[in-house]
Formats: structure tokens, C-alpha cells, sequence
């Protein structure tokens, strides 16, 4: 009880003692967030939320991202779409599908749509910005001139101040006394009054009974524009008492700088790209023109301009359909997904996957004889039941899987890998010249005759599916400006190899391709391969390779070898 009698209040006055600015790094007893606290009886985040809509209009990042919403390329639902014309088809026929209900017979046509998915590859239109500001400055040079300045102090106004007599004067100019010269003439001709008269802090000597004319040295060695020197002496000598400052002329001789100007504009660019690698597209001006004045030695220069800022922007990569050009021409497909495949060292986004949903419509001829639908031909029965690719979906897997075993096959248990591929590039230099990276229109473009062989046959391969986009990089830079890039990928012998590297590699194990310089095209081991779900593969893209390569027999050559057989038969039974 004595030990907690001697702790009592420890706990207590060891807080109320405590400095957090001793003991916390960094400690900051108002930070900045404390302005959206109001305490605990404070309602709503209303400053937090302007804030955040102000950072949005106004930030970096929320430009960035409403520019690339503002450039990514509009999908417009076509009216001629298969399921669009159905619809309107239904809305014409309304009064002959459900108006009839007696027994009367009627040919009519059903129809039914069915919906496949396809995955293809694009290239975004990339807006960069080069800022261009203009600065006011002065060229010209600078000459000396004497000036002389000449002042009778009787004659100006003075006030009175502590017992003196005090004449303010402003000088017009700026320089350096190089002489300065008083003279007065003698007041009277028996009396002499004595005094000092202070002029530019030097103290003269005055006297009635004499004249002067001398020079002097002046404690006050310059003078400055539109500043006061003053000259004062006492309002009374003895019996003698002044009624203003005594007569006295001043004759200063001044250096001046004599300066000859002229105002001009000077213009700063920043610009983190090569203007060649892009197209001028729009200028704007971001601070608004008007007139700016320099001031120099005392003077002041102005200039007008209708602009002083300029904000120029360039598009570095035009929107290119790629291999979605066949999806985005047919009215029958809609854009259903898309997602980034890669992007540019600034951040915003080069080259997107898209998967489009595309409609295939079956129509067949059935008789309605009151409830009783009778089909007229066997497409009806399509479109009744509809088609199912189950079978093309499991001989693709079949396909894959064996692709699999011969590549594993073919390395003898060394290093087992399946569907290896090969690192591809392609070079991009001025915007709209020589870019051989195009995922099409390759027989318009004149500056692709500057592309290499493998550039031609990397195209060929997009074409075909046959490659993964991994990504694009700055290949020479001169001073910090990227004067050429180029864009990697994996190319691979199949599109079975492509399907199975990219949805079951990269898409359900997660393994990257590596970076934009150094691509990993590398094969799959088995151990991936056994994690790989084939069923959750889309084959899409190899049905039609599929459809082509297989083998109808001849309907000619069938019934010649049926007729072959019956006579066979009947031959045989006449025996």
C-alpha cells in the first residue's frame, strides 16, 4: 500500500508532462487535414469534398484521366445491328404474331440470335503538350551625360523646424556630384552676421558683410530621382532674425547614366518529346495578353502581346483499329470490355485489349396452324434449338493439349517447356512517317517502305493473331527528348500457343511478358500447364482456323461409293 501510495499520480502527470514534438519524428501539432475536422459534433465533409473537386479540375491527375476519357475513341451502337432490326422487325409483325387465333394456316418466318465474344488489339490516340512562354527584356546600351542643376534658395519655399530655416529640394535626376559651387553677395556693409548655412550635410560659412563664390565638397556625394537634399541655416543671429532662407545660389553639376533601350519579347519552350513524333492538333493560349512594363535605372519600358503563354497540343500516337477493325465494321458487334494492355512512360495508356460481342442470326420457315408449329425447313430447327460450338470448343482444347505434348515431346525431358515464342520488335518514328508498328493499313502508307523485313512479317503475325503486345520503349534519346520508340512482342508459331500464353499464362497464373526492352516469351512449364483451366479458355479465335482446316467428303464422291455398295450387295445376293 506504501509502493502505490508513492506511484499514486505518476500515470496522470507523466501525460500532462509529455512532448510529443520531443518524442515523435515529425511530429506537426497542426497539420493541414485538421482544417476538414470540425470535432466530434460537426456534420458532413463538405470542405473535403470541395477540395477534391477542386484538386480533380485542376490536378495533374485528374487532368490526365479526364483527357484520356475525353480521347478514348466513341463505340456507336450501329442501327442495322441484328438485334436492333429484330426488335423493330417484332414491333411491324406485333398484330400478325398475336392477333390470329382461329385455325387458319400461315407460313411464317422465326429467327434466333446467338452471340460469340472476340478479343482483339488497339492502339489509342495519345495527346502530348509542349508549353511555349514569352518574357519581357531590354536590349540596348548605356552612355554618361552631365547634367547641371542650378537653385536660388531665397527664392524657394521654406518651413521652420527646431530654430532653422529648412528648403527641401527634389532632385530630377540620378548620378554622381562631380562640382558643386555656392555663391552669394554681402547684405550689408558694416554689420557682420555670422552663421552656418548646411547644404547636402556640408557646412558652409556665411557671413553678411561679404560675398562668396567658391567651391566645395559635399558630404552628400549622389543624388537620386525624385529624392529631397536640403539646405537650412538659423532663423535668428543675435538680433538679426530672417524672414526665409538667406539668399544663395546652388550650381550642382551631376554624372547621369543615359541609357537607350529598347523592350523585346523573348520565348521559352518546354517540351518533354520530340515535336517530330507527333502532329500539331491545337494551340491555345493560357495566360492572357495585354501590356507588362520593365522598370531600368528609373525608367519604365512597356510592350503589348496578344498572348504571353501558349499551350500547343500534339497527338504522338493516332488511334489505329488494329485487329478490331473487322468487329468495329460489322454492325452486328458491340464493344462489351475493354482493358489496358500497356503504358507509356508518361503514364497514359498506348494499347488496349477489346472484347467485342458480335450476333449471328438463324432464320428458318415454319406453318402456324393455330397452335401446331410445323417446320418447313431445317433451319427452323436451328433457330429453335440453335447452334452449339461445344464441339468446336472441345476439339480446340483437344488441339491445345496436343500442341502441348508434341512441344514437350520434341525436348527429350530438357527444360520441358510447351508454346515457346519468340521477342519481336517494331520501330515508331515521326508521327505518320515510317511507323512500323501499324496493326493496319499497310497498303496506304507510303513511309512504310522504310520498315524492315521482320517488321513486315511482325505485321503479318498481328494480323493473324499470332502475338502478345508487351509493351513500348524510348530506343534513342538525345538531351532528354525521345527522338525514336519502339514497341515489343511475343510471337508465337499458333493461334493455339497465342490463346494458351496469354489467357492461361498471363490471365489466370498471373506471369508477366516482361518489360518493353526485354520481353520474356519463354514456354510453359508443366507444372503451369496442369494449373492452366482449359475449359476457361476462349477458343474463339481459332474456330474459324478450325472450320476451314477440316475435311468434308465430296457429297459426288459419297454417293458413287453408295451405289458401288448396293450393286455390290445385289450382286452378291444374285450368287
Amino acid at each position: 500500500s506504501d509502493f502505490a501510495h508513492q506511484i499514486k499520480g505518476q500515470g496522470s502527470s507523466s501525460i500532462q508532462g509529455f512532448k510529443p514534438q520531443e518524442s515523435i519524428p515529425g511530429y506537426n501539432a497542426n497539420p493541414d487535414e485538421t482544417k476538414y475536422y470540425g470535432g466530434v459534433t460537426a456534420g458532413g465533409d463538405g470542405g473535403l469534398k470541395n477540395d477534391g473537386t477542386t484538386e480533380w479540375a485542376t490536378g495533374e491527375t485528374g487532368k490526365t484521366i479526364t483527357e484520356s476519357f475525353m480521347n478514348k475513341p466513341k463505340d456507336i451502337l450501329s442501327p442495322d445491328a441484328p438485334f436492333i432490326q429484330t426488335g423493330r422487325d417484332v414491333v411491324n409483325r406485333a398484330d400478325s404474331i398475336v392477333g390470329n387465333t382461329g385455325q387458319q394456316c400461315s407460313a411464317q418466318e422465326i429467327s434466333r440470335s446467338e452471340y460469340t465474344n472476340y478479343t482483339c488489339e488497339r492502339d489509342l490516340q495519345v495527346e502530348q503538350y509542349c508549353t511555349r512562354t514569352a518574357r519581357m527584356e531590354l536590349q540596348g546600351s548605356t552612355t554618361w551625360e552631365t547634367r547641371t542643376l542650378e537653385y536660388e534658395m531665397s527664392q524657394l519655399p521654406a518651413r521652420e523646424v527646431n530654430g532653422q530655416y529648412v528648403v527641401s529640394i527634389t532632385s530630377p535626376v540620378t548620378g554622381e556630384i562631380v562640382d558643386a559651387h555656392y555663391s552669394w553677395s554681402r547684405t550689408y556693409l558694416q554689420k557682420s552676421v555670422p552663421m552656418t548655412i548646411t547644404v547636402l550635410g556640408t557646412p558652409l560659412s556665411w557671413n553678411a558683410k561679404y560675398s562668396a563664390d567658391a567651391s566645395f565638397t559635399p558630404v552628400q556625394k549622389t543624388l537620386t530621382a525624385g529624392v529631397a537634399f536640403t539646405s537650412s541655416h538659423p532663423v535668428r543671429v543675435g538680433n538679426t532674425k530672417f524672414k526665409r532662407h538667406t539668399a544663395m545660389k546652388l550650381r550642382l553639376v551631376v554624372r547621369v547614366k543615359k541609357a537607350s533601350y529598347t523592350p523585346y519579347v523573348v520565348w521559352s519552350e518546354s517540351c518533354p518529346f520530340s515535336k517530330e513524333l507527333g502532329k500539331l492538333t491545337k494551340t491555345e493560349c493560357t495566360e492572357a495578353g495585354g501590356n507588362r512594363t520593365l522598370v531600368k535605372d528609373g525608367q519604365s519600358y512597356s510592350m503589348y502581346q496578344s498572348c504571353w503563354a501558349y499551350r500547343d497540343t500534339y497527338v504522338t500516337q493516332s488511334a489505329d483499329k488494329g485487329t478490331c477493325q473487322t468487329y468495329t465494321d460489322n454492325p452486328a458487334c458491340t464493344l462489351v470490355s475493354h482493358q489496358c494492355a500497356f503504358y507509356s512512360e508518361e503514364g497514359a495508356c498506348l494499347h488496349e485489349y477489346a472484347t467485342y460481342s458480335c450476333e449471328s442470326k438463324t432464320s428458318g420457315k415454319v406453318m402456324v396452324c393455330g397452335g401446331d408449329v410445323f417446320c418447313l425447313d431445317g433451319e427452323c430447327d436451328k433457330a429453335q434449338s440453335g447452334q452449339s460450338n461445344d464441339f468446336a470448343e472441345a476439339v480446340s482444347q483437344l488441339a491445345a493439349l496436343a500442341a502441348a505434348g508434341k512441344d514437350v515431346a520434341a525436348l527429350n525431358g530438357v527444360d520441358v517447356r510447351a508454346f515457346t515464342g519468340q521477342a519481336k520488335f517494331c520501330k515508331k518514328a515521326a508521327a505518320g512517317y515510317s511507323n512500323c508498328c501499324k496493326d493496319s493499313g499497310w497498303g496506304q502508307d507510303i513511309g512504310l517502305a522504310k520498315c524492315s523485313s521482320d517488321e513486315k512479317a511482325l505485321a503479318k503475325a498481328k494480323s493473324n493473331k499470332l502475338t502478345v503486345s508487351v509493351g513500348e520503349f524510348c530506343s534513342k534519346k538525345v538531351l532528354g527528348v525521345c527522338l525514336e520508340k519502339k514497341r515489343s512482342y511475343c510471337q508465337f508459331d499458333s493461334k493455339l500457343a497465342q490463346i494458351v500464353q496469354q489467357q492461361g499464362r498471363n490471365g489466370q497464373l498471373r506471369i508477366s511478358f516482361g518489360s518493353a526492352k526485354h520481353p520474356d516469351c519463354r514456354g510453359i512449364t508443366v507444372d503451369e500447364l496442369q494449373k492452366i483451366q482449359f475449359n476457361r479458355l476462349d477458343f474463339t479465335n481459332f474456330y474459324e482456323d478450325l472450320m476451314n482446316n477440316q475435311k468434308i467428303p465430296d457429297s459426288g464422291v459419297l454417293t458413287q461409293k453408295v451405289k458401288e455398295q448396293i450393286a455390290d450387295q445385289l450382286k452378291q445376293a444374285g450368287q
